[in-house]
């Protein structure tokens, strides 16, 4: 199947429309995709918000290069309007892991994604990047899990990406092209949303006192650089199957008591003198083993892609970024 892009696997000139732009990851990739030469265009709600990808550019003449489309996932029209001449289209947009309604979600994660399949449709649009999580697993495996592992995802964050995974599928069944992406925990510089590391930089930022409330649970986190490179380089991939479904993480398992270890030790780079402790909260004995670690492998051989951030220097980024010297 022809895609209509394999002469020009660069990103000069090539026009974009990102979903969901104005989030942590949506605003690094963005940021990305500029000095690459990309027109882009980025569907957000509030146009307000849509303007941070660019702060912080220093090159004003870039800013020339992206549109901001003023439009909610939920309204088919808009959506279709934004992929209007797209060439690619990174689907970030949606609602994150989190509270929430089961409504929520749907209307989100799954009506969203609906309306996204059906703009690209509609504006022939050559390449779809979908944005899952790899949330849709569940947690509790001992090793680290591959894409043939069948989703057990029991939340309902991870039930409406399964469910906009199997939209994705059936949009590929149709004769067109798309991939998914399932990245691990993300984190990096300027993220605001609520995670396991940014509470603990923050905490860092305002006392020398870290409090764990849970020890045990083990993730892989993924910098967000290094999750932007993957986004970009199954974009830039003629060659990669339409439907594939790839993790992108980090491949190693950090429990929070290590992340916190790690979080001190990139800390104390930038601010040697500090002296931190770490007060852990009682959890139970037997608690239930919250564990959710991703193969990279299959990523690595297709996209020719590897994690290059480790977890200190990529914790030492987002601090500097918190307190201002990044």
């Amino acid at each position: 199947m022809s895609t209509g892009m394999e002469a020009r696997p660069s990103l000069d000139g090539v026009r974009v429309l990102v979903t969901g732009g104005s989030g942590f990851l949506g605003r690094h990739l963005v940021r990305a995709l500029i000095p690459l030469g990309a027109e882009v265009a980025v569907l957000v709600r509030d146009p307000a918000a849509g303007s941070r990808p660019l702060a912080g550019d220093g090159e004003p003449e870039r800013a020339g290069r992206v549109t901001l489309m003023q439009g909610d996932l939920l309204d088919e029209a808009a959506v279709i309007r934004a992929a209007a001449g797209a060439d690619i289209v990174f689907h970030l947009g949606g609602r994150g892991g989190g509270g929430g309604s089961f409504r929520d979600f749907t209307d989100a994660n799954v009506t969203g994604t609906c309306n996204v399949l059906t703009a690209c449709a509609a504006q022939a649009v050559a390449r779809l990047v979908f944005v899952s999580s790899a949330a849709v697993y569940g947690t509790g495996s001992p090793i680290a899990l591959d894409e043939d592992q069948p989703p057990r995802g029991r939340s309902i964050y991870a039930a409406s990406k399964i469910a906009a995974e199997a939209l994705v599928a059936a949009h590929v069944a149709t004769g067109r092209w798309a991939v998914t992406l399932r990245p691990s925990n993300i984190y990096g510089p300027d993220q605001m949303t609520d995670t396991v590391a940014t509470a603990l930089l923050g905490q860092i930022a305002r006392t020398d006192e870290i409090v764990l409330r849970a020890l045990h649970p083990v993730r892989d986190y993924v910098y967000v650089r290094d999750a932007v490179d993957a986004l970009l380089a199954a974009a830039r991939r003629p060659d990669l199957p339409p439907g594939r479904t790839l993790n992108i993480s980090s491949g190693a398992g950090h429990s929070v008591r290590q992340l916190a270890e790690a979080a001190i030790a990139a800390v104390r780079r930038t601010e040697p003198d500090r002296s931190i402790t770490v007060r852990p909260v009682a959890e139970p004995a037997d608690a239930p083993s919250d564990r959710l670690v991703c193969d990279n492998a299959a990523a690595r051989a297709a996209l020719d892609w590897a994690p290059r951030v480790g977890l200190i220097d990529g914790l030492q980024a987002s601090y500097a970024s918190r307190i201002g010297r990044s």
